[in-house]
C-alpha cells in the first residue's frame, strides 16, 4: 500500500476532507490531491509531517511498510523495479507573476510559494516547492533591505 493509499484510506476513516486535511497540514489542496492518487510517490519529510498532524496519526503509520507474511512474498532475486522519470510542469506566467507580485511586496512568501505550487504539474513538487520558498524568502528579505535603505 502506497503513502497516498495510506493517506486516502486514513482521511476517508476520519471522515475528513481532502480540503480539510490540506488547510489543516499547510499545503495545498493540489498536493493532497496529487499524493493520494499516486503522483506524488515520496513526499518530502516535512509536508508527510503536516499531513499525518492533520489526520491524527503518526508519521510511521503513513510509511510503514507491512511485514512480509513469508519468503513466498519477498520479491524475486534479480526484479527490479520500473523507475520511470516524472516531469514537472508548471505554467511559466503564474510563477513570474508570483515572484513579481513577493517582490514587490505584494504577496507573502508563503502566498507566492502557494501560487507556485498550485501552478505545478505532475511529478514531486515538494522538492521545487522547497527550492522556491527559499528563493521567495530571499526576494522578501532583500525588499525589506531596500525599504529599510529607503528610510535612512
Amino acid at each position: 500500500m502506497s503513502i497516498g493509499d495510506k493517506v486516502r484510506a486514513t482521511r476517508k476513516a476520519a471522515g475528513i476532507s481532502q480540503e480539510e486535511v490540506a488547510r489543516r497540514a499547510g499545503v495545498s489542496l493540489n498536493v493532497i490531491n496529487r499524493l493520494e492518487r499516486g503522483v506524488i510517490l515520496d513526499p518530502h519529510y516535512s509536508t508527510l509531517r503536516g499531513i499525518a498532524s492533520a489526520l491524527g496519526v503518526p508519521v510511521e503509520d503513513l510509511v510503514r511498510e507491512p511485514a512480509l507474511a513469508g519468503k513466498a512474498d519477498a520479491p524475486e532475486r534479480g526484479s527490479s523495479v520500473d523507475s520511470t522519470e516524472e516531469v514537472i510542469t508548471f505554467d511559466d506566467e503564474a510563477v513570474r507573476a508570483a515572484i513579481s507580485a513577493a517582490k514587490a511586496g505584494e504577496l507573502t512568501t508563503k502566498e507566492a510559494a502557494q501560487a507556485i505550487a498550485d501552478s505545478v504539474r505532475g511529478g514531486p513538487a515538494d522538492v521545487l516547492e522547497d527550492a522556491v520558498e527559499l528563493l521567495l524568502e530571499q526576494a522578501e528579505r532583500e525588499h525589506s533591505e531596500d525599504r529599510e535603505g529607503a528610510k535612512t
